[in-house]
């Protein structure tokens, strides 16, 4: 008895939606490859491997356009209204998703210079503490930190940086000693 032939129509693969199966290909090996017909979340559609969709390590989840999926045209979001989104709705955005918030407006931080001076490169999106309504987060990874909902109150940083800049905001907000923000910081 053959096999049932998998069927992923209509499965989603992180921006990736299958729309049918696109053709087949024989390897040198003798086996044959199915190829899925995708449509990103970025308009493009690309052919990709079952098996490539499927890995547990990193399975291709993007048409690869990387200069779509910077900017965040690829993301569901991208040029609907704050309100036609679950948790992205207008101020009741989460810690984590202020940040994705952030990523989807301006890219990974890592295709930034930091935002510092320094000449190094970023990678962290840092909340500058301009926002004159900050959230608190109640999340535990982030417990008490500030946070804007507005992406624009964001800035790329290097990770020290944004660590020295962070200790610098604690101490301003809260009035301790440098050296006392710092001991807190670092034991945090």
């Amino acid at each position: 008895m053959a096999p049932r032939k998998l069927d992923l129509t209509d499965h989603r693969y992180g921006a990736l939606a299958v729309v049918a199966e696109a053709h087949t290909r024989k390897t040198p090996s003798g086996s044959t490859v199915t190829y899925w017909q995708c449509r990103c979340d970025c308009g493009r559609t690309v052919d990709v491997p079952a098996h490539s969709l499927r890995r547990k390590k990193n399975p291709t989840v993007t048409c690869g356009d990387r200069g779509a999926h910077r900017s965040g045209k690829a993301h569901p979001m991208y040029g609907k209204r704050a309100e036609e989104s679950g948790n992205w709705r207008g101020d009741s955005v989460a810690y984590t998703s202020a940040h994705q918030r952030v990523k989807a407006e301006h890219g990974p931080a890592s295709g930034w210079r930091c935002a510092c001076g320094c000449g190094r490169q970023a990678e962290e999106w840092a909340y500058l503490g301009t926002d004159p309504e900050p959230k608190l987060s109640t999340h535990a990874d982030s417990l008490g930190s500030l946070y804007s909902t507005n992406p624009e109150h964001y800035a790329p940083l290097a990770m020290t940086c944004h660590k020295r800049f962070d200790v610098w905001q604690a101490q301003r907000r809260t009035g301790l000693p440098l050296g006392a923000a710092v001991i807190e910081a670092v034991a945090a």
